[in-house]
């Protein structure tokens, strides 16, 4: 996707409101870097991805992201021998260890198996608790290096303590002193040079006896180390150098442990920035009510109900109104020829199936309605606007045209070209000639290509060629305004001498240029409906004919479930009456048997009785299950009529 053509058709803007919903920069920044993928595939587990970030979002609320930053700066540069990181670099560090930690947390079995996809991403994080233990162990909650860091710093710091107390002790006692308080300008301890003074008159100073260290800027204080005091504050000042070594030595030992993890802090943070853009993919669907498409590699298009995502957001957060619009492209065609008035909402229907064609590719929800479709093409080409530079000394026209050798470089199937207002700019019948000769070479090589005009001459091909499809953009000629929305299989009048009337153009010059418009160039659409509207009479008619016919199969088939419903019920009575009947004739059997045994030769009669009525009985049953397979008459059989003697050839079914 080259660029002009992402910026033609605002995606840079639809990804800076994307990045407004991100909870981190580096998020922020990864979502600012969007590309859209022609790989279908990734899109799809892209999409799947996206709709567990939106359960989560619904059921779970967000995930815990906050306190990453980016220290890719602090990571990346170059750590020399005996070089280390600063105490407000390893709080950050800890930050973004901490983040990943708590994330990390919410991989228990259930949230697992409801969410395995994030769940995945998730448990790719590194599990760097070790470090985080050792940084809370080194640094408290205000970044500063903790006394017992290390058992030396403990020792150091305890002895600075033990000096201070000495010369605070010291200090107090001096201050008590009536003739020392008699020389003080203030009665206050301070610090210069890293060593406690007093503050001293001017004028004064020659009585205190000390070590000046400066006077203030108006010169009426002079700040006077007392000599009680020099040996307490070099012992001081050697104890502090003693613990500024001790801390840098600590800060070089958790140096060492943090570059012997770098990769993974930094694959961490590329992790959090994934699912930060994730999660704000989930929010931006929720905020314009966003649906995934069922998405296609070059198959139909059809958005139902779309919506330019801007205006979405500004109807959403301004009151403003996106008119939603029924974009389709159907199997078999390859251009669609978008025609209508001026103002009417072409560009914004071209601009709103680029955009959402680019946002699917991408993975972004749609604003539209469900069950939409989206197609993935291998490359998108757009040229939209007025591409008129004056620096370049190229007229309107020659920038067109200098677009489409760059589009005709490129294009090839999988291609998806959006040219607004196409041949436009030059005159209309070489426009024409030029504009059709290029989509006939677009469709050659493969592409889909979708554009705009005013030209009757494409509004008159597209009706004839099955492979062009017309449609116009809805105009209320009574007000003059638009409807924007697409009627297919129709092109559209331009309008222009209402527009130009209603815009206050005086009524006499409406007319004269009304008489030297061309009979057959104004009746040109008038003929196209009445012939769409002869297509769709057509179109109805074998509509209602296949109705009919599939009503009629839907009846003979009924009449032939029926049939063998009946057929099953009767065998099924039939047979049930024959297990009375053997139940029956066994007990009549027996009981002749044992008649027989007292009256003699009787047994050998009831025998063959039973013999005979077994006989009839299967005969009944083989008979009636001959109805399970019921026969299909087919021109040229000879049949017999069942239950009857009547034999012939079946003439037709």
């Amino acid at each position: 996707m080259d660029e002009p053509t992402l910026e033609a058709l605002e995606y840079p803007s639809v990804l800076k409101e994307l990045s407004c919903f991100c909870s981190t920069l580096i998020g922020r920044e990864r979502a600012l870097g969007l590309r859209p993928s022609s790989d279908i595939l990734m899109v799809r587990e892209s999409y799947r991805e996206y709709d567990e970030a939106s359960s989560i979002l619904r059921d779970e609320g967000r995930l815990p992201l906050w306190g990453s930053s980016d220290i890719r700066p602090i990571l990346s540069r170059s750590i020399p021998e005996g070089a280390y990181y600063l105490p407000e670099e390893f709080v950050l560090i800890r930050e973004n260890i901490s983040a990943v930690i708590h994330l990390k947390s919410l991989l228990t079995a259930p949230f697992e198996k409801k969410y395995p996809k994030v769940s995945l991403r998730i448990s790719m994080l590194s599990d760097l608790r070790p470090l985080l233990k050792e940084l809370d162990r080194v640094f408290d909650d205000k970044g500063e290096i903790k006394d017992d860091a290390s058992h030396a710093l403990l020792m150091i710091r305890r002895d600075i303590r033990q000096i201070k107390d000495r010369a605070r002790a010291l200090l107090d006692e001096m201050l008590k002193d009536k003739k020392t308080r008699e020389l003080l300008q203030e009665e206050l301890v301070t610090i210069r040079d890293d060593r406690y003074v007093l503050l001293i008159k001017e004028g004064k100073h020659t009585e205190f006896r000390g070590i000046v260290h400066g006077r203030s800027a108006s010169g009426a204080t002079y700040f006077i180390e007392p000599f009680q005091l020099v040996e307490i504050n070099n012992r001081l000042n050697i104890l502090k150098k003693e613990e500024g070594a001790e801390e840098i030595e600590i800060l070089k030992g958790l140096t060492r442990e943090v570059l012997a993890l770098r990769s993974d802090i930094l694959g961490d943070l590329e992790g959090l920035s994934a699912l930060d853009v994730l999660q704000a993919k989930a929010l931006f669907g929720a905020e314009i009510k966003g649906v995934v498409p069922e998405v296609r590699e070059g198959g139909p298009v059809r958005l139902k109900g779309a919506r330019h995502p801007l205006l979405a957001l500004n109807e959403i957060r301004r009151g403003g109104k996106a008119v939603p619009v029924d974009i389709t492209i159907g199997e078999g065609v390859r251009v669609l020829v978008v025609s209508g008035a001026n103002t009417g909402g072409k560009t914004v229907a071209l601009k709103t199936l680029g955009l959402l064609t680019l946002m699917a590719s991408t993975a972004l929800p749609l604003p539209a309605l469900e069950g939409c479709e989206a197609s993935i093409f291998t490359s998108v080409y757009a040229d939209i606007g007025d591409k008129q530079n004056i620096m370049a000394s190229l007229s309107t026209f020659s920038a067109h045209i200098k677009r489409l050798k760059e589009i005709l470089s490129s294009v090839g199937p999988g291609t998806l070209l959006l040219i607004d207002e196409i041949g436009a700019g030059t005159d209309p019948v070489e426009g024409g000639a030029l504009a059709l000769s290029a989509l006939e070479t677009f469709k050659e090589r493969g592409a889909l290509t979708v554009v705009t005009t005013h030209l009757n001459f494409l509004k008159a091909h597209a009706a004839t060629d099955p492979s062009y499809l017309n449609a116009s953009v809805e105009f209320d000629e009574g007000t003059l305004s638009p409807l924007y929305n697409l009627k297919y299989g129709l092109p559209g009048p331009s309008l222009g001498l209402k527009i130009a009337e209603s815009l206050g153009i005086p009524g006499e010059i409406i007319d004269r240029a009304r008489t030297h418009v061309k009979d057959k160039d104004a009746a040109f659409v008038d003929s196209i409906r009445r012939l769409h509207e002869e297509r769709e009479e057509i179109r109805r008619v074998r509509e209602a004919l296949a109705s009919i016919e599939a009503r009629r199969k839907e009846a003979v088939q009924g009449l032939r479930d029926k049939r063998d419903e009946i057929l099953r019920k009767i065998r099924e009575r039939a047979e049930e009456a024959l297990r009375k009947a053997r139940a029956e004739l066994r007990e009549t059997i027996e009981r002749l048997k044992e008649e027989a045994e007292k009256a003699g030769g009787v047994a050998e009669a009831a025998r063959k009785a039973a013999r005979k009525m077994e006989e009839v009985g299967s005969g009944v049953l083989a008979r009636l299950k001959s109805t399970e397979a019921p026969y299909v008459p087919r021109p040229g059989d000879r049949v017999r009529i069942t239950d009857s003697n009547t034999r012939g050839a079946v003439l037709g079914v």
